[in-house]
């Protein structure tokens, strides 16, 4: 495995700002088909706050598009490690939302998996942990 170099991390960075800000509009827009071009296939989503089971995409897209109202979705900060074709995401992010009436609101640490497939970059895997409040 080869980590890309400095010079090209900042456009790499950028690159992925611009993606997850796609996901994050596709999200909050209910935007099925964007979601599903930019989730893989075999994506799974692990929380802090899960009983143990693994969210596939079906799922998670199913969740994003009728239990989830959003008023503001942001990132806060991001770091990105890429190896050949794949890429590991830190992502510190914010959200307003309602989930299944319940407030949802609150400072995410969000480690994202991305994997380069032809030319395109899929998310495969998310872990969501909630940020306690300093």
């Amino acid at each position: 495995m080869t980590r890309i170099n400095t010079q090209n991390n900042n456009a790499m960075e950028q690159k992925f700002i611009d993606l997850e800000t796609k996901w994050m509009n596709a999200w909050k827009n209910k935007d099925e088909a964007t979601a599903r071009k930019i989730i893989a296939d075999e994506f799974t989503l692990t929380s802090s706050l899960s009983t143990g089971d693994l969210v596939n995409k079906e799922e998670w897209i199913e969740k994003v598009l009728h239990n989830f109202d959003c008023k503001e979705l942001r990132i806060d900060k991001l770091q990105v490690r890429v190896y050949n074709k794949t890429a590991v995401l830190n992502i510190w992010f914010h959200q307003d939302a309602v989930v299944n009436g319940k407030d949802w609101n609150g400072d995410f640490l969000l480690t994202d998996v991305w994997v380069q497939k032809n030319e395109d970059w899929q998310v495969v895997a998310r872990h969501s942990s909630w940020l306690q409040k300093k």
